[in-house]
């Protein structure tokens, strides 16, 4: 009979710490769920966030058009030159031998200056870069990557680096003339934009 009774005894308590094994994994799983519904909300925000970048309309055409009529429309100012000063002559006193007096010496004329004019290029396209990843934003990157090189990062990275090691506006149009882009999109648009900075 005591046998019996330490059995059930022992059957007690394994079932008791079982419900407490239970009750902790309960625990933790809501905890979890948790933690996952917080990193859900702030991928969604980020998501949002990109998705606003990427929608970002370029400047129409027309205004870019007009900020380089007034650019280029700036007058140049030239200062005037200085008049060259008449030589001074002196009359010498009426005696029987007239002294002649030496003409003084010209002064010089100053050089004519000329105001510097801004570059049409940068007030269109920004500062000039060096390195044409520095020129990409966190949104156009990803709106690059979609829409010209197929979602296809390392195509992207490979062809940024290629154009990096060109000399010319001209080389850079006629290496990306291969991937046969729309023309008329914004991606396009924006990515010329994009190599204007590099190359200037």
């Amino acid at each position: 009979m005591e046998e019996v009774i330490k059995y059930f005894e022992s059957l007690e308590s394994r079932i008791a710490a079982q419900e407490a094994l239970r009750e902790s994994l309960e625990a933790r799983l809501a905890a979890a769920e948790e933690r996952l519904a917080a990193q859900k909300e702030q991928i969604a925000a980020l998501q949002a966030e990109v998705t606003e970048l990427q929608n970002r309309p370029l400047p129409e055409p027309q205004v870019v058009e007009k900020v380089v009529e007034k650019i280029v429309e700036k007058p140049v100012v030239v200062a005037a030159p200085v008049a060259e000063p008449e030589p001074v002559v002196e009359e010498a006193p009426k005696v029987e031998e007239p002294e002649v007096i030496a003409e003084p010496e010209p002064e010089p004329v100053a050089e004519p200056v000329i105001e510097e004019q801004a570059s049409p290029k940068a007030a269109i396209y920004g500062k000039a870069v060096d390195d044409i990843r520095l020129a990409i934003s966190l949104g156009d990157r990803f709106l690059y990557q979609r829409e010209l090189f197929g979602q296809n990062a390392e195509l992207m990275q490979r062809t940024l680096t290629e154009l990096n090691a060109l000399h010319s506006f001209d080389e850079a149009m006629s290496y990306i003339s291969r991937f046969g882009w729309d023309t008329e999109s914004n991606s396009y648009q924006q990515f010329i934009v994009t190599l204007h900075r590099r190359f200037g």
